[in-house]
């Protein structure tokens, strides 16, 4: 999802092309209907430079001077103007309540595709990002993206409005038009360069915005490790720092933008001076009327609002690309871990699992496991012990396919993993990590991730088995308390339990265990215990643990050292051995 995987050279017609094919066009009636109200706006803006040469027509005398001529003037030059303000008004109205209902869904769809694809990625392709990076493609890129949206919308309505003034002036007089298009050609050139210009400048914002995004959320997350080692200077340090490379990129921007309406000003002062000085010996020879003149610079001085809406368009247009590559940056990639064509449902039968000359490397080329070759035998409690480092995780990672060895096969009663979809894979396993993962939702939500079907009395026994019964029914709502963010309205040991009832309510054949009592007070750990050996009895469990006691109960224990198997055994057999484990178990066990 790196911004640098981004289709960077991409055209503008192109991604112009992918956000009307991939968005936009499924909205297409609001935005045809949107389309005929700027055909009206544009046509009353044409119309009130013939609605103001009419009357300066016949204030003028040029058609009649009998009084007749200018009651009718009196009269209706009024009903005329107002009329066609009310025409402008109305249009204008519709057209920006259309386009934004347009807009908007467009953007909902968009997030949509991005969100589904992040939740369909590898966990190894989530990793890759810091999460402020990704956070700033749904928010700060978005933002932009609508921002781009609307003035395209009103750039369409420019255009018209620019096209019906420029008819218009056409119409008054020929000579006076050409001098005027010249100028804003001329300027529509340069405008395009300032563009490009933008386009660049605005990617490396939003990459940058990406940046400020993650050290907020890290200040935030790390707020208890922060103020323990008082490095609050570092901290503001870091910001401060951030914030004016943001400043920088965001003047570089801004001062690029400020170009854009002063040149569109000035070209606008240009065409009228020279249009001055024309019409005087326009208006000698007869070739043009004194109110044609008004009727031509009503419409060109109408002409200055459409012209610096088109010549900032093209500036916030590239703004708005940038954005885009980024998001399709996320949008475009493919998971490289996907189900097989035509791949079976995996039924676990006894669930007995094994390694064959498993490898796996992260790509550093140190190799996090090499040849592993384990035989589990179903419904067996196996526990993976270990220095931090050995490859416990990376083993029980394999198994639910979050990554692919490099080398070798797994098995699940005889079936590669690799065969089987891989929704049916997971469904079959239960992980309680270490690393306990809750959301800001009721606490019945929160364990009913692990079966979203579940009735309530299913979710109070799966609570009741990992001990977690008690203090939910002590919540201010019982099991419709939110438990906040990342479950902040609870203690660490009671988060993991919660954690622990996902996987008692999942009721999977195979139990995937990291850490997962590493929380737990010795009161909390007993129970949940006396919950796991009822739980694991019968089903397959791989459970990772750095405190020997929860495991030395385990049917088999593997050792692992530099992501190799050195030893296996039961505790009392791998303690006799005096190898690595017994080792440790000497120092746990005093």
């Amino acid at each position: 999802m790196s911004a640098k995987s981004a289709p960077q050279f991409a055209t503008s017609w192109s991604l112009a092309r992918r956000l009307w094919q991939g968005y936009l066009s499924r909205y297409w009636p609001r935005l045809a209907m949107s389309l005929a109200f700027m055909a009206v706006y544009s046509g009353a803006n044409a119309a009130i430079a013939f609605g103001v040469e009419w009357i300066f027509a016949g204030l003028s005398g040029e058609n009649e001077t009998d009084a007749p001529q200018l009651s009718r003037i009196a009269l209706f030059g009024p009903v005329v103007i107002i009329g066609l303000g009310l025409v402008y008004a109305a249009s204008l109205y519709c057209i920006n309540r259309l386009n934004a209902g347009a807009s908007l869904s467009a953007l909902r769809d968009l997030q949509n595709d991005m969100f589904a694809k992040l939740t369909a990625l590898d966990f190894a392709q989530t990793r890759k990002d810091a999460s402020g990076q990704i956070i700033s493609r749904f928010t700060n890129d978005i933002t932009v993206l609508r921002e781009t949206l609307n003035r395209v919308a009103s750039g369409v309505r420019d255009v018209l409005t620019f096209l019906g003034l420029c008819a218009a002036m056409l119409w008054f007089d020929a000579i006076l038009f050409l001098i005027v298009i010249v100028i804003y050609a001329g300027v529509g050139l340069f405008v395009g360069q300032i563009g490009k210009m933008l386009r660049s400048a605005s990617r490396s914002a939003q990459e940058q915005a990406g940046d400020v995004t993650s050290l907020i959320g890290e200040s935030v997350a790390g707020a208890r490790m922060v103020k323990t080692f008082q490095i609050e200077p570092l901290e503001r340090a870091r910001a401060s720092a951030a914030f004016d490379e943001r400043l920088r990129l965001m003047k570089k921007m801004a001062y690029t933008r400020a170009m854009n309406e002063p040149i569109i000003f000035v070209a606008g002062s240009v065409a009228i001076a020279l249009v001055i000085a024309v019409v005087a010996m326009r208006i000698g020879s007869g070739a043009i009327a004194f109110s044609e003149f008004t009727g031509f610079m009503t419409a060109l001085m109408l002409l200055s609002s459409p012209a610096r809406g088109l010549g900032t368009l093209h500036a916030v247009t590239q703004e708005g690309f940038a954005a885009f590559e980024r998001v399709l940056s996320l949008i475009d990639q493919k998971p490289t871990i996907v189900s097989k064509p035509n791949a079976t449902e995996l039924v676990v039968s006894h669930g007995a699992i094994k390694f064959e000359n498993v490898e796996f490397d992260y790509g550093d080329g140190k190799g996090a496991l090499k040849g592993i070759d384990l035989e589990i035998p179903a419904g067996a409690m196996v526990a993976f012990v270990g220095a931090s480092g050995a490859g416990k995780s990376t083993l029980l990672n394999l198994l639910p396919r979050l990554y692919d060895p490099s080398a070798g096969r797994i098995s699940i009663d005889g079936t590669d993993i690799k065969d089987v979809s891989v929704r049916s894979l997971r469904k079959q396993m239960a992980l309680v990590s270490q690393d306990t993962i809750l959301f800001n939702m009721p606490a019945m939500e929160n364990i009913a991730f692990g079966k979203p079907e579940a009735g309530r009395n299913d979710i109070v026994r799966a609570a009741i088995d990992a001990s977690a019964n008690d203090f939910i029914a002590a919540l201010p709502h019982e099991y419709d308390t939110p438990l906040g963010e990342g479950g902040a309205n609870l203690s660490g040991g009671q988060r993991q339990r919660i954690a622990l009832a996902r996987a008692f309510l999942k009721d999977a054949p195979i139990l995937l265990l990291d850490e997962a009592t590493s929380a737990l007070d010795a009161e909390s750990e007993a129970k949940v215990n006396d919950a796991l050996r009822r739980l694991t009895k019968g089903r397959t469990t791989l459970v990772i643990a750095h405190r020997l006691s929860t495991v030395k109960d385990a049917d088999m224990i593997v050792v692992l050292d530099e992501g190799k198997i050195v030893e296996t055994g039961t505790h009392e057999s791998l303690t006799e051995q005096g190898g690595i484990y017994a080792k440790q178990a000497a120092l746990q066990f005093v």
